[in-house]
């Protein structure tokens, strides 16, 4: 007899937990999991995009800019005297834009760079994101102006 109410005692905790849902195992968490992948693929690939669409937007302005002598020497002479303001100015005339350039840390550097014929005398790289960054990379060539 005392067993009999002890499994009826049991059965009935059980049947009140599981109608409050305590012991339930929700049947949504292996899915939630998946979709969180599905979430971080999604971010990746987004981030990837984005680092292709700087670097390639860098490439441009490196032309441009080398195509134009007064935003060649205006962006030589930001890199010389260390004026990142006068450097987005001249980035956002050749392709950038200002959400492009929105927290993006940008580094101008003098010296190393291809050398040569003074053809690449400016290099432009782009990484993107957390941080996203610019770099400006001046030769050593021409570095009077």
């Amino acid at each position: 007899m005392i067993v009999s109410r002890m499994n009826l005692l049991r059965s009935i905790t059980l049947s009140i937990l599981v109608s409050l849902g305590l012991l339930a195992v929700p049947d949504t968490a292996p899915a939630q999991v998946t979709s969180g992948d599905n979430s971080n693929h999604a971010a990746d690939a987004r981030s990837r995009a984005d680092a292709a669409s700087l670097q390639k937007k860098a490439a441009q302005a490196q032309v441009q800019i080398h195509a134009k002598k007064d935003d060649r020497d205006q962006l030589m002479r930001a890199v010389k005297t260390n004026e990142v303001a006068l450097a987005k100015q001249v980035l956002l005339r050749n392709g950038f834009t200002a959400e492009d350039l929105e927290n993006a840390k940008i580094t101008l550097r003098t010296g190393g760079g291809k050398g040569g014929g003074g053809e690449d005398e400016i290099e432009i790289s782009a990484t993107c994101c957390d941080p996203k960054e610019i770099t400006i990379q001046r030769s050593l060539e021409n570095f009077t102006k």
